[in-house]
Parts: C-alpha cells; structure tokens; sequence
C-alpha cells in the first residue's frame, strides 16, 4: 500500500520453511491483506548486469560487470556512514548563518530498519537539525542509501539542487518560513519504495518550482499550517506503491495547492494513485489553478472538510473520478473534468457548493456515487445544475501546460479563467 519494512534475516528453517527476522518489522507481515514479500541479496538474485551480491559468511562481492566494464580500473565503494555533512543547533541555540554550495556528495548507508511512514526515518546525506538562515545550494546528491537532504529549523533555503538515485527520500524539510525551490528530484526510492521525493511540514513555508519523477510513491506530501505547493513539476510518480498522488497532503491547515501540472501517473491498483490528495483532518485547503493529464483519479479528498476546489483543469485519456468518502463542507467550482471515458463523482454528499463548473464525457456518462463506510450504496446519472455544464469544453490545446479554450467554450460563461502552467518545474 503505502510502506514496507526491510528486514534481515537471522535463522531459516529448511524444515518448516520458517524464516526468524533479525529485525522487527513496521508492520506486522500481511497487514491490510497485503502479502507482497521481495528477498534481497541472494546470489540466484543476479539476473543482469550491473548486480551484485554480498556473501557475509565468505567476505565476499560478487559482482557481475555492465557492457564495456573494465574491472581492474574500476573503483568500489563501499558506504559506512549515513551522514556526509550534519549541521547541529539545538532550540535555544541554533546553527546560524551558514551556506553550502556547488558541491557533488554520494555514497551513505542505512541502518537494517523499518523507516517508518514515508521513509522519513533516515538520516540525510546532508542533515541539518536547529538551524536558523541556512542554505543548501546548487548541491548534486546522489547514489546515497538513505535521505538526500533531511533538514529542520527556521529560514532554511535549498534551492537548483539535484537529489536522486536514493535509498530513501530526496529532500525532507520541516520548519517555519523555509523555501524549497528550483531542484530535480528524480529515482529517489530505490530501497525503500514508500519513500517521497518531496517533504514537507511546518508552518508559513513554500515549496516551488520543483521538478520530480520516477518516484515509486508519493512526489510531495506536506501537512502543516498556511504553507504553499505552487508550480511544480510531477510525472510518473506513485510507479509501485498505492494510496499516494503527485500531491499528498496529510492533516495540513490552510494549505494552497496552486499552479502545479501533474501529469501521467498510472494507477497501480488497491487505494489508487491521484494527482492531487487532501487526506485525513486536512481543513480550509485551497486547490486552484492547477493542471492534471493523464491520471484517472486526478481529486482524492479523504476525511477532510472544509476545503476548495476551484478553477482547476483535469484531463483524462480514459475514466476520471473525483473522490470525496468520509469527507463534508466541500466548495468545488469554476473547474473543467475531461474525460474520454465515464466522470464518477464520489460521495457528492461531501459537496455544499457544486457549480459553475464543465464536466464532459466523450461516452455521454456522468455519474454521481453514493458511499456507505467505503462501499458503493447508490449511483445515478448527474444533470446539469447549479450552473454545471455536460458539455465540451473546446479544449484546443493543452499538452504543454497552456490551456487554451476555442472561442465558443462555455468555460468563459461560468467564470472559469484560463490555465498556464507551462512555467511550472524549474527555473533554468
């Protein structure tokens, strides 16, 4: 779902088949019905080049070489420490004023333990905690075991950074008035798929501008109070895991989702995969202005309430469902829903205030479903209303972040403003 646990393994049975773990696991094998279970480094593991296995008992690296590989030239490295840099102030004195820049940083480990939610466990190739008006600039990351950056404090910047190949996270920045902006995040996750690329907390910080893909679940998760996700970049996000989106916000208050072009994410199966995500206790959020291509679920809103959802553009090349269980006291408005399959609307009883907005399906069928604890209790055909409209919206282009409505559109009618996010991602 949205986890997993690495654990090792201290004692088989060949008789029993039972397999007696080194480590405990973060929870307990099989939760939520979900039995998905990958060995590691076993030596009937080497199926490719470029792999490799490490025999423990023998002292031994087995390694088989990639194409044009010349192993007596080679350098090996082998990670001992899971922090290059660590920069450490406490509450009452913080580490001040201080700027790292234009430097490549590579090779940490990972103890063998459960991460915890979202990997975000793990120490940071960089790792600073207690800082005030710090900065990491034009950094390159990668080829680390754990986090690229895990930071907290007040006033931090990280910003043109470039984190991927990682075990865990890429960057990870929690605080008050913190900027994280301009960087590539990209192939982050690779030990541990229930990794995001991007987290966030705090209070009054912004994240921006960013570019992220390749990433096996969630781009962006932030809770918090007031803080902005505005003009990110996101594709092929949630590749493995489910329950996640491009933008996952958990328990955040006041947060604007503003901007942002999410495209082409697969749903994997079980809980989905969605664009844009206000999960449990999530309050007065506003999600405006933003673009979703290519993903069938682009508004999941799960226990949460009291939330906006206004002049938005969601383009779907089969379903689209916009979701709404457990969830009340919704403003959805001035959005367009195209969809070349079948619209469902989940839940529409989340929903005060449905208007002024276009929802098409070229098959002719938009439904309305009613959920009892999560199950299906009812589905109707929805009717315009309420200044809806079911027909096209003249959609003339879009693919490059540039809506464009022909002339005859309805959107101008309803009040629904044009869409440009071509400038999302980064700044070059």
């Amino acid at each position: 779902m949205w986890d997993e646990s690495m654990v090792g393994i201290s004692a088989m049975d060949t008789v029993s088949y039972t397999l007696t773990f080194a480590n405990p696991s973060g929870h307990p094998p099989g939760a939520f019905g979900v039995k998905k279970y990958v060995v590691r480094n076993v030596r009937e593991g080497l199926t490719k080049p470029g792999q490799w296995y490490l025999d423990r008992s023998a002292g031994k690296v087995v390694y088989w070489p990639v194409l044009g590989e010349d192993m007596t030239k080679a350098e090996v490295f082998a990670p001992t420490i899971e922090s290059i840099i660590r920069i450490e102030g406490t509450k009452d004195k913080p580490a001040r004023d201080i700027t790292i820049r234009g430097i490549t940083l590579s090779v940490t480990t990972t103890p063998l333990e459960a991460g915890g939610f979202g990997a975000g466990k793990f120490k940071g190739a960089v790792t600073i905690t207690s800082a005030q008006n710090c900065r990491l600039l034009n950094l390159e990351i990668v080829n680390v075991g754990g986090q690229g950056i895990k930071a907290s404090g007040n006033n931090l910047r990280i910003e043109r950074c470039e984190v991927h190949h990682t075990g865990a996270c890429g960057i990870r920045c929690i605080g008050t008035d913190c900027i994280v902006s301009d960087n590539h995040i990209h192939d982050v996750g690779l030990t541990y798929p229930s990794a995001i690329a991007m987290q966030g907390g705090g209070r009054d910080c912004l994240i921006s501008h960013n570019e992220i893909h390749e990433t096996p679940y969630t781009a962006v998760n932030c809770g918090g109070q007031n803080n902005r996700i505005e003009h990110n970049l996101i594709y092929h996000a949630m590749q493995e895991l489910h329950d996640g989106a491009g933008i996952y916000c958990f328990a955040g208050n006041g947060l604007v989702l503003r901007g942002n072009f999410i495209r082409d994410i697969v749903d994997t199966g079980g809980y989905g995969a969605s664009a844009y995500y206000l999960d449990e206790r999530s309050e007065n959020c506003l999600v405006e202005g933003n673009l979703s291509v290519g993903i069938a679920r682009p508004s999941h809103n799960h226990m949460a309430k009291r939330n906006t959802i206004r002049n938005n553009v969601f383009i779907s090349d089969a379903d689209a469902r916009l979701t709404f269980p457990k969830s009340s006291d919704y403003t959805v408005e001035k959005n367009i829903v195209y969809a070349k399959g079948k619209i469902v609307l989940e839940n529409p009883d989340a929903i005060t205030t449905l208007q002024n907005n276009v929802l098409f399906s070229k098959e002719g069928i938009v439904q309305a479903r009613k959920l009892k604890n999560y199950s299906q209790s009812g589905t109707y055909q929805l009717d315009a209303g309420s200044g809806n409209m079911l027909v096209d919206p003249l959609v003339l282009e879009f693919k490059a972040g540039v809506v464009k409505f022909d002339p005859a559109s309805p959107a101008g009618k309803l009040g629904i403003k044009p869409i440009d996010v071509s400038g999302a991602g980064r700044r070059r």
